[in-house]
């Protein structure tokens, strides 16, 4: 039968790891439909109802979309389900989302009808996890 020693912890080592505690905190992306950005951040995930009024609309729609500066993986995009229902010119073409949301289809094999796009403002969100407090 073997036996393990067991080792004493370190008492100040184990008072500073309980004293590090991680926030989680997000970083809230919109991009509008006129090519700006606007970047927050927020110390939650936001609600539908934050969703709702940053894209401005009654309902939301989720899209998968991949832009390597935004992140390394595929992530969730928000936009008004209703965008292209509204006369036409409410309805704009949101280049960035657009292009996002293409590359994620050819990264993944999916497919859109033909010349479709994404329109109005969308919004992105992801979780910053780097921030330590003490």
């Amino acid at each position: 039968m073997t036996s393990f020693a067991v080792f004493p912890v370190d008492k100040f080592a184990k008072a500073a790891q309980q004293r590090k505690k991680k926030y989680m905190t997000y970083k809230i992306i919109r991009w509008k439909t006129d090519g700006t950005e606007e970047i927050w951040t927020a110390p939650k995930k936001p609600t539908l109802d934050q969703l709702y009024k940053l894209i401005g609309c009654g309902t939301i729609e989720r899209q998968s979309g991949y832009d390597k500066d935004i992140s390394n993986r595929t992530f969730d995009m928000w936009m008004d389900e209703e965008s292209k229902c509204k006369a036409p010119e409410f309805i704009k073409k949101n280049e960035r989302a657009t292009s996002a949301w293409y590359t994620w289809q050819s990264r993944t094999g999916h497919q859109s009808l033909p010349g479709d796009f994404i329109a109005g403002n969308t919004v992105i969100y992801k979780k910053i996890n780097d921030q330590i407090q003490t």
